[in-house]
């Protein structure tokens, strides 16, 4: 049983405990819910910016609206 989770990608205070498995599973949730909702990667990312006002480095959802939208393939 874990004492401490990281999530990645993450910049700022760690969580305690485990909240932050907690918070990448709503995180996901959220990414998904937007992602059927949204036309292109303009649309989830700014859908999920507006959900998530708090993160702070948008490089890793760039990349992944864009590659879960299907405008491009991800990086090998």
């Amino acid at each position: 049983k874990p004492v401490t989770v990281i999530p990645g990608h993450y910049l700022g205070e760690i969580p305690a405990g485990t909240k932050a498995v907690t918070f990448t599973a709503d995180y996901l949730k959220s990414f998904e819910q937007q992602a059927a909702k949204t036309k292109d990667s303009k649309g989830l990312i700014d859908a999920m910016q507006n959900a998530w006002p708090q993160l702070a480095e948008p490089s890793s959802l760039e990349l992944s609206a864009k590659v879960i939208k299907g405008e491009m393939k991800w990086p090998n």
